[in-house]
This record gives C-alpha cells, sequence and structure tokens, in this order.
C-alpha cells in the first residue's frame, strides 16, 4: 500500500489512538509486537470514545505545559527534528 506522509502520519496516528483507548501502554505494545501476540487486551472502541481520549490528553498535555512540567516542544512530535529523522518502513518514498 502507497501512502502519502500525510496519509503516513494520520494512519499511524489512529493506531496510537486506538492503543491508548483500549487502555495498551507503549511497554503492552512493544511486548505484544515483540511477541507477536496480536490477540492481547486489544479492544474496538468507537471514534467517538477516541476523539473524547484525545481531548482529554490534550487538557491534561496544555495543563502540563502552563504549570511548567514540560515545554510545549516536547509535546510536539515534530520538533527537534523528529519528523526529518523518521523513516518510513517500505516505502516507496
Amino acid at each position: 500500500m502507497s501512502r502519502s506522509a500525510a496519509q503516513q502520519i494520520e494512519y499511524w496516528a489512529r493506531v496510537g489512538a486506538a492503543c491508548e483507548a483500549a487502555g495498551l501502554t507503549v511497554a503492552d505494545v512493544a511486548r505484544m509486537l515483540g511477541s507477536g501476540d496480536t490477540q492481547g487486551r486489544v479492544q474496538a472502541s468507537s471514534e467517538k470514545e477516541l476523539w473524547a481520549l484525545k481531548r482529554q490528553q490534550q487538557r491534561q498535555d496544555l495543563a502540563s505545559v502552563k504549570g511548567g512540567r514540560h515545554s510545549a516542544a516536547s509535546m510536539s512530535w515534530f520538533s527537534g527534528g523528529r519528523g526529518k529523522s523518521a523513516k518510513l518502513v517500505d516505502s516507496p518514498y
């Protein structure tokens, strides 16, 4: 399948949101990927639930930045040149 960079970002953002909505941590996902366990604790969530979770996370992130616990730049995947250094796997681009 061929996707543009923007489509890749949107796709993986949805995958990440679905994992978060299912209550999975990064460690859970890494463990599932490493073991090949695709039947872990994953459960389907509605788009409404995913958006609610996203908005909740955004409120927490904003409070964290306003409270000085994190910088605004640390909340962006694109800060610090991370976007430029990203590599697409199995992509013709």
